[in-house]
């Protein structure tokens, strides 16, 4: 526990110190907030009836937050890679494991205190908090997922700025899917936050959880998890 806990110090202090980290984990979930409690119902109050289009504005906004604080924890991982600091843990009372199970919870945990309450921050949609925790759940494991997978593909952090920018457009793809009409939809199931936009989209009309898309959700994001992790211990 004092080790997670010197880590958890020292994650802060990196944070603090780096302008970007700073962006990613503090600025950028304000200017989301911002832009839709504010910027997007001016626009539609003054320029264009956005109001029928705002649960899927919700869902743009929404998987931007785990987006984010992925990429801060691919950045700190990136500057401990560099530092060799993976190679000291195999010597370290703390396993490589551990190091990495502790590095994607605490950055995740932030992420998700700010997706359980964007409903209500936002203002987009209005579903109950307890009703939204188990979509909000799926949006922050997405966070882990993002993190892994910038890590394995990218060898540095210009690699690793330019797969930000790439999974930006593949990770809003899904949102088509309000478009496609009947099962064609399924097509963008292979990417996993389509399965947490069903289940979102599910909730805001019914007022019920949909079980079956929840449920494929979470499958699909673990199953994620444990494949990306198994590629990162093998790869470092």
């Amino acid at each position: 526990m004092v080790y997670f806990t010197k880590l958890m110090i020292n994650d802060l202090k990196n944070i603090a110190r780096d302008r970007l980290l700073v962006v990613g984990c503090v600025i950028s979930p304000i200017i989301f907030i911002i832009l839709c409690r504010s910027i997007i119902p001016w626009i539609s109050k003054n320029l264009y009836p956005l109001e029928p289009f705002y649960p899927i504005l919700y869902m743009m906004m929404a998987i931007m937050m785990p987006m984010v604080f992925g990429f801060v924890i691919s950045f700190l991982i990136m500057d401990e890679r560099d530092e060799n600091l993976l190679t000291v843990l195999r010597v370290m009372p703390i396993s490589r494991t551990s190091y990495l199970a502790y590095r994607l919870f605490f950055v995740s945990l932030i992420s998700f205190i700010f997706n359980l309450f964007f409903p209500l921050l936002t203002g987009l949609i209005d579903v109950s908090i307890l009703d939204y925790l188990p979509t909000a759940i799926l949006f922050t494991l997405f966070t882990p997922v993002i993190a892994l997978l910038i890590n394995n593909l990218a060898n540095n952090k210009i690699q690793a700025f330019a797969l930000f920018k790439t999974a930006g457009s593949i990770f809003f793809l899904p949102l088509f899917a309000f478009f496609i009409a009947d099962n064609w939809k399924y097509i963008l199931g292979v990417i996993p936050n389509f399965w947490t936009f069903m289940a979102l989209d599910k909730l805001l009309e019914t007022g019920t959880q949909d079980y079956l898309h929840l449920g494929v959700g979470y499958m699909f994001h673990i199953a994620l998890l444990i494949v990306l992790m198994y590629q990162f211990n093998k790869k470092y």
